[in-house]
C-alpha cells in the first residue's frame, strides 16, 4: 500500500510467522514508512517488510505503480494447483481409493481423503510414506502400516 500511512492503519507487509503477504497494524511511524507492525492474522509482532523474501524494493515499486496487489509469485503450497488439473484430467474420482494408513499406493493411483479429498499420488517417498496432491497443495501421508 503506497500512500500515507498512519499509526493504527492497515498496510500489506509480509510475516516471517505466516509465510504470506498479509494486512498488518502499523504500531510505528519512522518518518512515513511503517516501523513496527502486528499481523492481524497471528498477532506476531514484527519490522515492517513491504516485500517477500527475496523480492527487491525495485519489484515493489513496480508492482505498486502498475497497480498489481500482492507478490507477483504464488504462495507456497498454491504453485501445483493447476498440476492437480492436469493429473485429474481423464481420471474417475468415483473410482478413488479410499486412504487408509495400513493401505499401499504407487505414484498415480487416485485416493480419497476424509479430510483433503480427492488427490493423487505423486511420489513414495520411503517404505512408509507418499506424496499426494490435492486441490490444496501436495500432503506426505503414511501408507503401508
Amino acid at each position: 500500500m503506497a500512500g500515507p500511512f498512519k499509526i493504527a492503519g492497515t498496510v500489506e507487509a509480509w510475516c516471517g510467522r505466516c509465510k504470506l503477504m498479509l494486512h498488518h497494524t502499523i504500531e510505528t511511524l519512522e518518518g512515513n514508512v511503517p516501523g513496527r507492525v502486528h499481523c492481524n492474522t497471528c498477532k506476531s509482532q514484527h519490522a515492517y517488510k513491504p516485500y517477500l523474501p527475496g523480492e527487491s524494493p525495485r519489484d515493489v515499486k513496480r508492482r505498486e505503480r502498475d497497480g498489481e496487489r500482492g507478490p507477483r509469485t504464488a504462495q507456497p503450497g498454491k504453485a501445483k494447483a493447476s498440476h492437480y488439473d492436469e493429473l485429474m484430467r481423464g481420471r474417475d474420482s468415483s473410482l478413488a481409493q479410499p486412504y487408509s494408513p495400513k493401505a499401499r499406493f504407487a505414484a498415480g493411483d487416485v485416493v480419497r481423503h476424509p479430510t483433503f479429498g480427492v488427490g493423487v499420488a505423486t511420489a513414495l517417498k520411503d517404505a512408509t510414506k507418499i506424496e499426494i496432491l490435492f486441490p490444496d497443495g501436495p500432503r506426505v501421508l503414511i501408507h503401508g502400516r
